[in-house]
């Protein structure tokens, strides 16, 4: 994202300042000013999905970890009940 704002400013300012044509207009910018905006899309939208991503990925490792208390708390119990019979059982 740094990069993209030192293109802009790099970009912007050349044109402010006439960049290779002695005399340009705003108009003369326009380019570089699409240009710009095309990058910014780009990046937003990488970060927007890099953003997705992560929230898919917690809430998977989320659901995971819940399902393995549930498998232990089984496991505790099954364990429990056996060794209830084996002390019944002497």
């Amino acid at each position: 994202m740094k990069l993209v704002v030192l293109m802009g400013v790099v970009l912007l300012a050349g044109c402010a300042a006439g960049g290779p044509l002695a005399g340009a207009q705003p108009e003369d910018c326009r380019a570089e000013i699409a240009q710009l905006k095309a990058q910014l899309a780009v990046e937003t939208a990488e970060r927007q999905r890099l953003a997705r991503a992560a929230s898919a990925t917690s809430r998977r490792e989320e659901t995971l970890r819940k399902q393995l208390e549930a498998m232990k708390s089984i496991e505790r119990g099954i364990l429990e009940r056996e060794d209830r019979m084996r002390t019944e059982t002497r």
